[in-house]
């Protein structure tokens, strides 16, 4: 009988592989992660095992913006904090007490209280995140937005930045042939999530003769074009600043825009997470929120923050906020449906937003040490945007727009005709081929232009602004030996 059993469980048992799963996660791509630095990890090994054959002695991760995997120093204040409410023990102990700062022990004891109990720091919170920290995320952007009501109601604290946007975009994606624009070059995070939930991409340009700006003009063409193809526009993304192309939006620019979403009916995605990295003198961030907020109550807005950008650069905490403005109760409930399928944010996350934008006030004990590191790294930031810039820009068959904010150089690269078919014969993008060649030969890690989108006949790679200054000379040598020697060889 047993043996039956075994028998009819073998024939009737579903068969999974790759052509019976979800066939929109098969088409999904991820540039920043994808084979080029899968190859990387296989060559790093590689090169722990066998130095001797390769011609560089270390592999540079340039391909995402991962502040501390190139040893950037995280912020004492940031850390102490959340050590001592991760292991509120700490705070019994004299002896441990005494290697803090008083502010840092008041803060730390002040979010316990809040919290309930040294015992409830690893319980779940509220599906949104605890409404303490959100309140003072409410409080930041009061500040930030000249004074526009912000409602900690309204706010979800999310893992990272990327969960809040994967929510809206499976909101709004309900029907066959609904699409969101997204600029071109855009964060693949948008196709592959589209991708997912059977959404489709509407493409709009920003124009790289004129430091990637955005022009109304280019809005409407694209919204003409993707209508005319039989889809369904339901949303509006907009990253400022530029991620991968680093352009800093005016405030009239974001007026106009405001404008066309509410002219077209358009849930504006906000993708803020680099809004303290402006780097050039003159310009300054302005937020989607500031401008929606006092003029445009037609417009339902939802913009993203995290703690992996900026200057606090904690990628692998995964912190960060969506504020979703205009929304009608009934779609803030679904939203609220779809964040407690997922239980709760990470507590450690929610401690580090509520740093983030909440930090050290001048009279606090750690604010000198806090003011000397958070303000020494967003130097060096500045002073690398500028050095990689000029390295680029040095380079024969290479040309990079400033980086006025975020943390990337989006640069054009002229390829020989001879090296493009070579490429193509081997079923490679060009830039995909360019940058897998620049890994085996100089070690560089980045992500060529073709994950990001770009114009037909034109080729771009990513590159971070975040090797250490004295690893940032030996990137730009690197390019530079590679990328000429392929002008030299295949011309």
């Amino acid at each position: 009988m047993t043996r039956v059993l075994l028998n009819t469980a073998k024939k009737i048992r579903i068969k999974m592989d790759i052509s019976t799963v979800n066939q929109h996660l098969v088409n999904a791509e991820y540039a920043v992660r994808g084979p080029i630095v899968i190859k990387s990890d296989e060559l790093q090994e590689n090169l722990k095992k066998h130095p001797e054959k390769y011609p560089f002695k270390k592999v540079i991760p340039c391909n995402i913006g991962n502040p501390q995997a190139l040893l950037q120093q995280p912020i004492r204040f940031y850390r102490d904090v959340s050590a001592l409410v991760t292991s509120p023990w700490m705070l019994d102990d004299e002896d441990i007490r005494r290697k803090f700062k008083p502010d840092v022990l008041r803060r730390a004891e002040s979010m316990l209280e809040k919290i309930g109990h040294y015992n409830k720091t690893g319980a779940y919170t509220e599906s949104l995140g605890y409404l303490w920290v959100r309140q003072n995320v409410a409080d930041m952007m009061e500040r930030r937005d000249g004074g526009v009501k912000a409602d900690p109601k309204n706010i979800f604290l999310t893992d990272g930045a990327s969960p809040g946007i994967k929510m809206i975009l499976n909101v709004l994606m309900a029907n066959e042939g609904d699409a969101v624009m997204i600029p071109i070059p855009q964060y693949p995070l948008y196709s592959a999530s589209l991708s997912t939930f059977n959404g489709k991409p509407a493409p709009y340009y920003l124009d790289e003769s004129k430091g990637w700006s955005l022009s109304i003009d280019e809005l409407e063409r694209a919204y003409k074009e993707a209508t005319e193809a039989g889809k369904k526009i339901r949303a509006l993304v907009v990253i400022n600043p530029g991620n991968p192309t680093g352009q800093v939006l005016s405030k009239d620019v974001i007026r106009d825009i405001c404008k066309f979403a509410s002219e077209k009916k358009l849930v504006i995605l906000a993708d803020e997470v680099y809004q303290e990295n402006v780097y050039l003198p003159g310009l300054e961030f302005t937020s989607f929120k500031s401008v929606v907020g006092k003029d445009f109550s037609d417009v339902m807005l939802a913009s993203f923050h995290s703690v992996s950008k900026g200057v606090i650069g904690e990628c692998g905490k995964r912190g960060g906020y969506m504020e979703v403005h205009n929304f009608d109760e009934d779609i803030k409930a679904l939203l609220q449906k779809l964040a407690s399928i997922s239980l709760c944010p990470n507590i450690a996350g929610q401690i580090l937003v509520d740093l983030m934008v909440n930090p050290p006030k001048e009279g606090d004990e750690s604010y000198p040490e806090w003011k000397r590191e958070y303000f020494g790294l967003f130097n060096s930031l500045t002073s690398r945007a500028k050095r990689l810039v000029a390295g680029v820009n040095g380079i024969n068959g290479m040309t990079a727009n400033d980086i006025e904010g975020s943390m990337y150089a989006f640069p054009s690269i002229t390829l020989p005709a001879k090296f493009i078919a070579e490429a193509e014969s081997l079923g490679r993008a060009p830039d995909a081929h360019w940058s897998l060649l620049l890994l085996e030969q100089a070690g560089i890690v980045v992500v060529p232009g073709s994950g990001f989108g770009q114009r037909d006949g034109t080729y771009h790679c990513r590159l971070t602004i975040l090797p250490p200054e004295d690893l940032l000379d030996e990137v730009i040598s690197g390019l530079k030996k590679f990328h000429e020697s392929i002008m030299e060889r295949y011309n």
